[in-house]
C-alpha cells in the first residue's frame, strides 16, 4: 500500500475530529484561535488513537521479516559424518505483508511531530488559554498579563526543581550529563507528571461522570435541583432588586446635593471676598 492506508486515516481523523467539534461546539460563538487550538489537540488524540495498530502490524510485519533473514538454515549431515553444504528451507512461518503496511523512516517523522505539537499545546499553549479565559482582566492586556503571571507561577515551581536537580548534577563531579540526557530526563519527567495527574483524577472521572448521567435520566432528581438553583437564583434576584433600590435612592437626590454643594462654595467663596475686601 506504500502509506496509502496511513494518508486515508490522517484525512479521515481530520474529518472525525472537525465532525465532533461542530457538534459538540459552536463555531460562531468562539473565536477562531480557541477552535484552532481544541481542534489540534482532538485530531492528534484521535491520530494516537487510529495510527497505533498501523504502526503495530508494520512493526510485527518488520521483525518476521528479520528474524526470517538472520534465521539459520537446517543443517543436514552425509554418511561420512561431515555436514554437507545448506539449502535454503522454506520458513514454517511465513510473513505476510499486511494492506496497512507503512514504509520505513515515515513513523519516526511522524511521532516525533505528533509527540512535539503535543508537548507544545499541552504545557505551553492550552494552559495559557484557560488562563485568558478564566482571567477578570477587562482589557486583552490585563488578561495576557494575567494568564502570563498565573502560568510563570504553575511553572516556576517545576523549573525550580529540576534547577535544584540540575544543580546537584553539575556540582557533583562523579555525574556527567549531555544535552541528549538531559532531554531523555525532560521527557521523562513531563510523562511522569502526566501520568500521576491521569491515575489522581481517573478514579473521580470513572465516578463523577458516570453517577452524573445516571442522576440526569431521573426526573425526581433533576426536578429537586432545578428547584434548588431556582430559589438560589430567586435570592440573587432579590438582592440585585435591593442593590438597584439603594442605587435609584442616592442618584434621585444626588443632582439636588450637587447644588447644595455649589450653592455652599459659591457663599464661602463669596464671604470670603468680602471679609478681604474690608
Amino acid at each position: 500500500m506504500s502509506g496509502a492506508a496511513l494518508g486515508l486515516e490522517i484525512v479521515f481523523v481530520f474529518f472525525l475530529a472537525l465532525f465532533l467539534l461542530h457538534r459538540y461546539g459552536d463555531f460562531k460563538k468562539q473565536h477562531r484561535l480557541v477552535i484552532v487550538g481544541t481542534l489540534l489537540a482532538w485530531y492528534l488524540c484521535f491520530l494516537i488513537v487510529f495510527i497505533l495498530p498501523l504502526d503495530v502490524s508494520t512493526t510485527i510485519y518488520n521483525r518476521c521479516k528479520h528474524a526470517a533473514a538472520n534465521s539459520s538454515p537446517p543443517e543436514n549431515s552425509n554418511i561420512t559424518g561431515l555436514y554437507a553444504p545448506a539449502t535454503p528451507v522454506p520458513s514454517q512461518h511465513p510473513c505476510f505483508m499486511p494492506w496497512s503496511y507503512i514504509p520505513d523512516g515515515i513513523m519516526p517523522i511522524f511521532w516525533r511531530v505528533v509527540y512535539w505539537t503535543s508537548q507544545f499545546l499541552t504545557w505551553i499553549l492550552l494552559p495559557f488559554m484557560q488562563s485568558y479565559a478564566r482571567s477578570g482582566g477587562f482589557s486583552i492586556t490585563g488578561k495576557i498579563k494575567t494568564a502570563l503571571i498565573e502560568n510563570a507561577i504553575y511553572y516556576g515551581t517545576y523549573l525550580l526543581i529540576f534547577g535544584a536537580f540540575l544543580i546537584y548534577v553539575a556540582v557533583n563531579p562523579h555525574l556527567h550529563l549531555e544535552w541528549n540526557q538531559l532531554q531523555t530526563i525532560g521527557i521523562a519527567a513531563a510523562n511522569t507528571w502526566g501520568l500521576f495527574l491521569l491515575v489522581l483524577l481517573l478514579g473521580y472521572g470513572l465516578v463523577e461522570i458516570p453517577r452524573s448521567y445516571w442522576n440526569g435520566a431521573k426526573r425526581g432528581y433533576l426536578l429537586m435541583k432545578t428547584y434548588f438553583k431556582a430559589a438560589k437564583l430567586m435570592t440573587e434576584k432579590a438582592d440585585a432588586e435591593e442593590t438597584l433600590e439603594d442605587v435609584m435612592e442616592v442618584s434621585k437626590f444626588q443632582p439636588y446635593t450637587q447644588s447644595w454643594l455649589f450653592f455652599c462654595c459659591c457663599v464661602s467663596t463669596s464671604m470670603g471676598f468680602t471679609l478681604h475686601v474690608w
